[in-house]
């Protein structure tokens, strides 16, 4: 069901810019699910107030005081967005990026999975209506085209080797992206994949879109999904996975993920919808607001002009005031 916009969020809407960005902290995942304490103090990237985002972060590489970390770069001008690859020092300021992936349709999300030292990257491509494999190689900094996976608009596709199987999770793309979770399993990672038997696993706003990795602590592993109940990519839900096997699925939701909105290192950030981690360092992206109404008044003054364009084409040049 959708939410009822406030006269509030009306006025917020029509003064602020809303951007997603990406945000670093050092901690301990598993200290913060077992003890269901989250409450860090994240070092945010700077918001652009241009025409392009940052989100969906992966990591890809840790080493010689370089972080490489893959990310959604959506473009506001032309309407869909690219894979690139950002370089942070250890104070996690940007040196460098690179775009390694830009076609014409719409990517996101860059699941990243490792094995036999080598690296799969899985983006999301649910525009295209398929999900698609690529390396990435590491001397040239590039993503070389493997194979197609799964011949349907898989969002946010997440891989999980367990039992000796590998299980891709994720929504289709449609209305009902952000409450149908579905499961697909193989005997390899490159397919056939088949569907499970319970698809689609969850019908709830609240913990079906996937978030992130899965987390295995102390034999238990968990899954990440986004809580869409009142916003898109509002919070995230972390679920306790009971069971998983060709015939079943279980999990029963353990703890959510919120930004905490009065510390001041997240003043304007209200929403967040990935985690991954790599050792002691855990990323996340968050939605922020930004006072910024020069920009909104002139969007709506842009909006105005071609209303009214279109009104004399309407009118075959009459004007009726």
């Amino acid at each position: 069901m959708k939410r009822n916009q406030s006269l509030a969020d009306k006025f917020y809407n029509k003064i602020y810019l809303w951007r997603w960005t990406v945000g670093f902290f050092r901690g301990n995942i598993e200290e913060i699910i077992r003890n269901k304490i989250f409450d860090p103090d994240i070092h945010w990237l700077p918001v652009e107030l241009s025409h392009r985002f940052f989100a969906d972060p992966f990591f890809l590489e840790k080493n010689a005081g370089k972080l490489l970390v893959m990310v959604e770069e959506f473009d506001y001008k032309k309407k869909i967005g690219k894979i690139t690859l950002l370089t942070l020092d250890e104070s996690f300021s940007i040196t460098d990026e690179k775009v390694l992936l830009d076609t014409k349709f719409h990517l996101s999300y860059p699941f990243i999975f490792r094995e036999n030292n080598r690296v799969y990257v899985f983006p999301e491509a649910g525009q295209s209506g398929k999900l698609t494999c690529y390396e990435y190689e590491p001397v040239k900094q590039e993503l070389n085209y493997l194979c197609e996976i799964i011949d349907l608009p898989l969002i946010d596709p997440t891989i999980l080797k367990y039992n000796d199987k590998y299980w891709i999770f994720g929504t289709l793309a449609g209305s009902q992206a952000s409450r149908n979770l579905f499961i697909f399993y193989s005997d390899n990672m490159m397919g056939q994949y088949r569907q499970h038997p319970e698809n689609p696993v969850t019908d709830s706003l609240n913990g079906s879109r996937p978030a992130g990795n899965f987390i295995k602590i102390d034999g238990i592993l968990f899954r990440l999904a986004q809580n869409c109940e009142n916003r898109y990519g509002e919070s995230i839900t972390i679920f306790k996975v009971n069971r998983l096997d060709e015939n079943h699925y279980e999990e029963e939701e353990y703890m959510k993920l919120e930004i905490n909105k009065e510390k001041y290192l997240n003043r304007g950030v209200c929403t967040m919808h990935t985690l991954n981690i790599m050792e002691n360092i855990i990323v996340v992206d968050g939605k922020k607001r930004i006072f910024y109404p020069i920009a909104k008044s002139r969007y709506y003054l842009l909006n105005g002009v071609k209303n009214f364009k279109k009104l004399l084409r309407l009118s075959s040049g009459k004007v009726i005031f």
